[in-house]
């Protein structure tokens, strides 16, 4: 064994260590708590060449293997989620549309200089790609993952999503979506249909970056071994990202209103091996971090873009009104 496999090895054998570690019920339980999670995170760091591959995009999300896969079709199809649209810019991903003419994605999809956006089967062209100030290719574990892009043609038939600008504390139950790439926690994601999904978690963690960035781990419902951090009791719609799922949007729904509260950014492994099977770990960025610099650069509905959307409608219902021979 070479000397990197070697520490390959230690590293995936100290961290599940780690990560088995149980935290003492007693008053010292929240400082330990946060001990635990700021040397996972550590360790993460340290195994990110072999374990973290948030930064290779392709599609995906898979699901609990005791649920049937028709439940998460299901919940990605829910028009609380109709924002979510495939991103493509040398990688592809997802994308969550927050104004006619604005996407917000992950920033390590940039990798052209100019990508498209899918949403109800049309493509739009983005002609401006701008990522956040403070990412760092290959340092998702320090956040920022956050890009914009500007579309040529603003998109007319899709209600874009708001931005949570609030506090996920107390811990909420969110809503990840995504295409593509599927599976079970017992196979991992190991298939591609293109589908539209969506799964449940909870804000686990934040891998010693809580400003910026919150993870979740996928509950086992047949072992709590898996559990990395937080409630060791899966959601009914628990699951994990996979290839591709990167840019997609982390709902939370609060008073009847549903918001954008984050963006998918990776999956990671405490075993050496990320295939968003049980144990793994999705990271995400928190939006409400990040809306002063979305608000600098997506500007409120121009004059041009409102007259835009009255002659689509006007087209529409002068189309709908020959249909039924009513004009």
């Amino acid at each position: 064994m070479n000397w990197r496999g070697a520490r390959r090895k230690w590293l995936s054998v100290a961290l599940m260590k780690l990560a088995k570690h149980k935290l003492a019920q007693s008053s010292t339980a929240r400082p330990t708590q946060l001990w635990f999670i700021r040397q996972l995170a550590l360790f993460l760091c340290l195994v990110t060449v072999f374990a973290l591959i948030g930064a290779t995009s392709v599609w995906g999300g898979t699901r609990r293997d005791d649920q049937p896969d028709q439940s998460y079709l299901d919940l990605g199809a829910s028009p609380d989620y109709a924002s979510v649209g495939t991103f493509s810019s040398g990688l592809t991903g997802c994308g969550t549309l927050i104004e006619p003419d604005w996407v917000l994605t992950a920033a390590h999809l940039f990798i052209a200089s100019s990508g498209s956006f899918t949403i109800n089967g049309v493509t739009y062209t983005a002609d401006t790609l701008i990522k956040y100030p403070g990412y760092q290719s290959g340092h998702e574990l320090q956040g920022s993952d956050l890009g914009l892009a500007h579309l040529t043609t603003p998109v007319a038939d899709v209600t874009p999503a708001v931005l949570y600008g609030g506090s996920l504390e107390p811990v909420s139950v969110m809503t990840f979506v995504g295409f593509g790439m599927t599976g079970t926690g017992l196979t991992g994601a190991n298939r591609a249909d293109f589908l539209k999904r969506g799964f449940q978690n909870m804000a686990d963690g934040d891998f010693g970056n809580p400003a910026v960035l919150l993870g979740s781990d996928f509950d086992n419902p047949h072992s709590e071994a898996d559990n990395v951090f937080g409630d060791p009791t899966p959601l009914p719609h628990e699951g994990c990202v996979a290839y591709g799922d990167s840019g997609g949007g982390v709902f939370l729904t609060t008073d009847s209103q549903t918001y954008l509260a984050g963006v998918i950014s990776f999956v990671a492994s405490t075993n050496g091996n990320a295939n968003s099977a049980y144990g793994n770990l999705t990271g995400f960025g928190r939006v409400s971090a990040f809306v002063p610099w979305i608000d600098s650069w997506v500007p409120e509905p121009s004059s041009a873009t409102l007259l835009a959307w009255a002659g689509l409608g006007l087209l529409c219902w002068r189309r709908y009104r020959r249909a039924h021979g009513t004009g």
